[in-house]
């Protein structure tokens, strides 16, 4: 039975650029996987406020309600059935349709969806709602990798602190976290030196992207990848460098 690797993408705030990252982050490493024959999939966990389909221009007929209403009948062949497909070959399983509240998912229906999305996937991105919750701990135990978005602003790095002190006292403190600032401006080291960074994470940041409002918006509004906008920019540079480090720190080749 193939084991795909599971990334989770957690963010310090809300409005932090977190779901951008994981949808176009997901889109570009399923183009460059997909002539080798496997899959990558996005399971947009955020059950309240989750728009990783809309993001990506995708209007799925299913979502993970019809997962969660599965129970026991839960395969491969309705995982599939219940994803999305994008343009870059990316699998999707789109957030409810209709908010629902954050203990109507237990840790049990969560990783099992995992597992199944495991035995289909190469690399299977997961995107989390901002509050905690049992599941969203046991999810994230259950991470190969784990990207924590944040700013470099006093109050994001802040609630990064918190959370990776959280993830400490849950015993979480030996998985492979890596701290990427979203919406990074050279010039913000002038106000704010890396040292404070680190002082205020307890840690170094692994990764920055660049900060292109303009460009971000538009992709979203045409629910495209941003080189479908503009095809050289230093976001898509930056994020062409993430996505190395994320598949070389899994041991994934393209």
């Amino acid at each position: 039975v193939k084991c795909g690797k599971v990334v989770t993408v957690i963010k310090s705030v809300g409005g932090v650029g977190a779901t951008m990252l994981a949808t176009q982050l997901a889109a570009r490493i399923a183009a460059r996987l997909g002539g080798s024959g496997r899959d990558v999939g996005l399971i947009d966990l955020d059950i309240q406020f989750g728009d990783a389909a809309f993001q990506l221009g995708l209007r799925p007929a299913l979502s993970l309600s019809d997962l969660l209403d599965a129970g026991g009948r839960l395969d491969g062949d309705l995982l599939r059935a219940t994803t999305t497909a994008h343009g870059s070959g990316l699998k999707v399983v789109a957030a409810p349709a209709a908010m629902l509240p954050l203990d109507a998912m237990t840790s049990e229906q969560v990783i099992d969806i995992i597992d199944q999305a495991t035995r289909e996937y190469a690399i299977v991105f997961v995107d989390l709602p901002s509050n905690w919750s049992n599941w969203s701990l046991s999810m994230i135990a259950r991470s190969d990798l784990v990207l924590l978005v944040t700013e470099v602003n006093l109050s994001s790095l802040n609630r990064a602190r918190r959370q990776l002190e959280m993830l400490s006292s849950q015993d979480l403190g030996k998985l492979d976290v890596r701290v990427v600032v979203n919406r990074f401006e050279r010039g913000l080291f002038k106000t704010i030196r890396s040292a404070d960074v680190r002082e205020a994470l307890g840690r170094d940041i692994a990764f920055t992207l660049a900060n292109d409002h303009a460009l971000v918006r538009a992709a979203i509004d045409r629910g495209v990848p941003i080189e479908d906008i503009k095809r050289k920019s230093p976001l898509a540079k930056d994020l062409d460098a993430l996505g190395e480090g994320i598949m070389s720190s899994l041991g994934i080749t393209s």
